[in-house]
């Protein structure tokens, strides 16, 4: 499985970036082809006191780094891709990586 990550920074209008995330940007990437998987959390800081290093964390699943290209590439995928720059304000980091599983875990779904 192949997992493309999206960091997203500190937003300047954190309540303008989650209704923009919602109801354009989702729905957007959720309509690339071969997208076997998304997961997305806002992130927390696990010491007390601190701030996590990034708002909102996403991850998106295709069989493999082949079939992540190919769907990246679609309008369906050039458009999700664009639209990060019309509510990303505070930045955006994005890696890939093969994901590796010691333990599966089944999430229901409950974003849409």
């Amino acid at each position: 499985m192949f997992r493309v990550n999206v960091l997203y920074g500190d937003p300047q209008n954190p309540d303008e970036f989650e209704r923009y995330y919602f109801e354009k940007h989702l729905p957007l990437a959720l309509k690339i082809p071969g997208l076997l998987g998304f997961t997305a959390g806002q992130t927390v800081a696990l010491t007390p006191g601190e701030r996590a290093p990034y708002h909102r964390v996403a991850s998106l699943y295709f069989e493999n780094q082949q079939a992540a290209q190919r769907a990246l590439g679609t309008p369906e995928g050039q458009a999700a891709t664009s639209d990060v720059a019309n509510f990303a304000t505070g930045g955006v980091t994005i890696f890939a990586d093969e994901e590796q599983v010691a333990i599966s875990v089944t999430l229901p779904a409950t974003l849409r």
